[in-house]
């Protein structure tokens, strides 16, 4: 691909106060590569590469990002280059270095102290691509942080990308040094490629040759790709004409998809309409959202766009939670039942108070369902609990806060209160004992960390791993409290003379707490996601088995696998399926 230097793209300050410099488009010489002109730039590079949609500007920051990698390998003096997408950014739109600590940290699993140190030392060379993907609303922003980021903090090496269209609407320009534009494809080099890839594209050859608006699509190497797939030993008289590009454009990625369906002539799970309208709505959701990779654990419940489907979404969490309410209720009222009445009376109480949980969870869901009535939007988010650490020091913190220091002070008022009416010991022993009760609930609540998967290897996995998570802390929340709050229980039982009263109701707090723990720490994000995902499969907007789907268009290559996630093939292709009319 040629290259030439647009210096209107950009906004130098030297060239400003010296009054030098010309303006207009300057081509690069035949074969110049995009890390020639970045070692031209001297020191503080900071590069701009610009280029219409499937010219390759992706392509060509990873060829820099390997050159450049190849030569921190062999010199440890150099950056290390770390390839970022800007699109993320709109979502906190913070400072760019807090960002990047945050994508070393989320992207790549850097720990928060180096990747701290990496940015403030600036031993990063930051390769950022997809400025256009950053929600439109915020690219003007956008840019003035990356040219604060650079003035103010950063001053080393950087790169960004983006469309040239989409950069050109904006206000704002980027204080860069250099500017480059991809060339689009000459008529030569289109017809050298078509030449080399084989004799079934001749028809195709002799279409661009008298056919204005194909040659201006085949100048994109994107396209052309898809032209040699899409139109491969088709007859000149079945390829569609159109004067407007655009059109053209659709019917060529209409054909590539035709196309891509017949790759396959056995395994066809799906009608091939049900597989565009699950494709669209995708589609559709990730053009919204900016999202470049879709990850089936990050569907969100505000995704849902009519208040049927979101009272629905809520009802059903109340549910949910009226269900594990009155479970929880049957097996607390069991215990005081059968401890207080008997196993008959028992039961009949446990059963009672299984009623009252439902009740109170379905009230809940009814409260929610008003709220969704009255704002008419959904904006609680699913966060999945996919990493779980523990962090001792905080458990011993607030253990020794709340535990000792909480418990002294709270034991001597209680003594003063119980001296009045019964004894001072038995008022420090309760003090201690609340303050030892709650130093352990908030030390685990606030030593157990919690953090994403951001490079998943299979689909759903964010899901999968907070239910492991869920049901390993309802384990070790309901065992630790209930041993210990059983053990407490049946010393203060012990003290007053019904020591098994104190042993039971240590349990069932123990039980109460397991349900805490587990709703915390992964349980609520399944019940949500579980809910979610039976609401978009009743309204047709996904398969049951979606991950099943999701591999079967990339078996088509109409998506890509890429770890947990999918992406469409290019961006492009997405945007059409965005654009397309999802049926109802």
């Amino acid at each position: 691909m040629g290259l030439e230097e647009r210096p209107d793209a950009i906004t130098n300050p030297l060239s400003e106060i010296l009054e030098i410099g010309d303006d207009s488009p300057q081509p690069f010489p035949e074969g110049t590569k995009v890390i020639d002109i970045f070692d031209q730039i001297g020191t503080g590079r900071t590069l701009l590469i610009l280029g219409e949609p499937g010219s390759g500007k992706t392509t060509t920051l990873l060829e820099l990002a390997r050159d450049l990698i190849g030569r921190a390998e062999q010199d440890t003096n150099q950056l290390i280059p770390v390839v970022f997408n800007l699109s993320s950014w709109a979502k906190k739109r913070q400072t760019i270095a807090h960002w990047l600590v945050e994508e070393l940290n989320t992207l790549y699993q850097v720990p928060n102290k180096i990747a701290q140190a990496l940015v403030t030392q600036q031993q990063l060379l930051p390769l950022l691509d997809g400025l256009d993907e950053v929600k439109a609303d915020y690219r003007d922003d956008c840019i003035l942080a990356l040219n604060k980021f650079n003035k103010d903090y950063y001053n080393g090496d950087l790169v960004v990308c983006s469309r040239i269209k989409d950069y050109q609407t904006l206000s704002n320009r980027l204080n860069f040094q250099k500017g480059v534009c991809i060339r689009l494809l000459t008529l030569e080099k289109i017809y050298h490629y078509l030449d080399s890839v084989g004799d079934n594209l001749t028809v195709l050859r002799t279409l661009i040759a008298e056919d204005t608006v194909l040659q201006q699509l085949a100048q994109s190497p994107l396209m052309l790709h898809i032209m040699t797939l899409a139109y491969q030993g088709v007859a000149v008289e079945d390829l569609p004409k159109t004067e407007v590009i655009e059109e053209r454009r659709k019917q060529l990625f209409n054909a590539y998809i035709e196309k891509m369906f017949k790759r396959r002539k056995t395994n066809q799970q799906y009608k091939k309409a049900q597989v565009k309208h699950w494709l669209i709505w995708m589609a559709q959701r990730m053009v919204e959202e900016s999202q470049t990779v879709f990850l089936i654990e990050k569907m969100q419940p505000y995704w849902l766009k009519n208040r049927k489907q979101k009272q629905t979404y809520i009802l059903m969490l109340g549910l949910m939670l009226g269900l594990m309410l009155g479970l929880m209720g049957v097996l607390i009222g069991g215990l005081i039942g059968v401890l207080i009445r008997g196993l008959d009376e028992g039961l009949m109480f446990a059963l009672m108070l299984g009623l009252m949980g439902v009740l109170m969870g379905l009230m809940g869901g009814l409260m929610r369902g008003l709220r969704v009535i009255l704002d008419q939007e959904v904006t609680e988010e699913i966060k999945t609990v996919e990493i779980l650490q523990i962090n001792w020091k905080k458990i011993l913190i607030y253990l020794l806060i709340f535990g000792l220091i909480g418990g002294l002070i709270f034991g001597l008022i209680g003594g003063l209160i119980f001296g009045l009416i019964g004894g001072l010991m038995e008022g420090l022993i309760f003090g201690l004992i609340g303050g030892l009760i709650f130093g352990l609930m908030e030390g685990l609540r606030e030593g157990l960390e919690i953090s994403e998967i951001e490079t998943k290897t299979t689909p759903n996995q964010g899901i999968r791993k907070s239910a492991r998570n869920a049901i390993t802390v309802a384990l070790v929340f309901g065992l630790v409290f209930g041993l210990v709050l059983g053990l407490i229980g049946g010393l203060i039982g012990g003290l007053i003379g019904v020591q098994s009263a104190g042993l039971i109701f240590g349990l069932m707090f123990g039980l109460m707490f397991g349900l805490a723990g587990w709703l915390r720490n992964g349980g609520e994000a399944c019940i949500k996601h579980f809910s979610l995902r039976l609401i978009l499969y009743r309204n047709n907007y996904i398969p049951w088995n979606y991950a099943r789907f999701l591999d079967y268009a990339a078996d088509r290559i109409l998506l890509q696998k890429v770890g947990g996630g999918y992406i469409f093939i290019h961006r492009m292709l997405m945007e059409h399926f965005a654009d397309m009319k999802l049926e109802s």
